[in-house]
């Protein structure tokens, strides 16, 4: 084996190795309490305190493991609130390996503010509203662009992310939780709710879009409502620490392939 073949043998190791031990950084929902705005400020004004998993690191299970490992930026748009950023931070940690790492390749976690999705830069609000308000008026994508602005935007700058293939991009969004909701154990719906829904799928999505709209939660002691409660509470009920618990809406990163 000449050297040429034999550095390209090894570079390709490398890379695979290196595939499976650096995984993205596990995403966690972050109940922040606050808007996303009020926590923007917070953290830029050096006030909001970092959360502490010294009792169990999400990762690796152990305690006295997680640090604190800075943050990463992304865009944010809340239309409702008016709330549109490029620098919004999300708090990174890293874990340090002192307890169980076969059962989690990560290296690192996230924390993603309950009123987010991953890998989407608009409001989990807003999307479950402008789908609703599209479903209930029973009109076309275009029409439906007009109501939603008026409705739901508070931005003097709308830019592209209202457009058809963005309203068909959030419906299968909703969709899709609907379908993970039915397909798991979770019961995230009572009894009456959850046999309506499947005895008339046509008009259950929008069934599913009301109980999102109007669902409570109660996360230690602090009300939570509407759909950022649902997924929190589908998140929690499916699991919480546990690295395999799926996100109601949206991937994360430790479950995308």
């Amino acid at each position: 084996m000449n050297n040429n073949m034999r550095d390209k043998l090894w570079f390709q190791t490398f890379v695979i190795k290196y595939k499976s031990i650096r995984n993205p950084a596990m995403q966690k929902p972050y109940h922040i309490k606050v808007s996303l705005q009020e926590f923007y400020n917070l953290f830029y004004s050096n006030k909001w305190i970092i959360p502490d998993f010294s009792n169990k690191c999400p990762i690796c299970k152990s305690s006295k493991c997680a640090t604190f490992h800075g943050t990463y930026s992304r865009a944010v748009i809340c239309p409702i609130h008016g709330f549109h950023v490029l620098d919004f931070p999300i708090l990174r940690f890293k874990c340090n390996s002192k307890g169980d790492t076969k059962t989690c390749n990560h290296v690192t976690f996230s924390l993603l503010p309950i009123q987010l999705i991953p890998y989407r830069q608009l409001s989990l609000q807003f999307i479950v509203l402008a789908v609703w308000i599209k479903l209930t008026n029973d009109i076309s994508y275009f029409k439906a662009m007009d109501l939603i602005e008026d409705m739901l935007i508070d931005l003097n700058d709308v830019a592209d992310f209202l457009n058809i293939s963005a309203q068909i991009a959030w419906l299968n969004i909703v969709s899709t939780a609907l379908k993970l909701c039915l397909q798991s154990n979770i019961k995230i719906f009572n009894n009456s709710q959850y046999h309506e829904i499947l005895n008339n799928l046509e008009d259950g999505l929008m069934l599913f879009l009301d109980i999102a709209i109007n669902y409570e939660f109660i996360k230690n002691n602090h009300t939570i409502r509407g759909p950022c409660a649902l997924a929190l509470a589908f998140y929690q009920l499916s699991g919480g620490d546990d690295t395999l618990a799926p996100f109601l809406f949206g991937k994360a990163s430790q479950h995308r392939v």
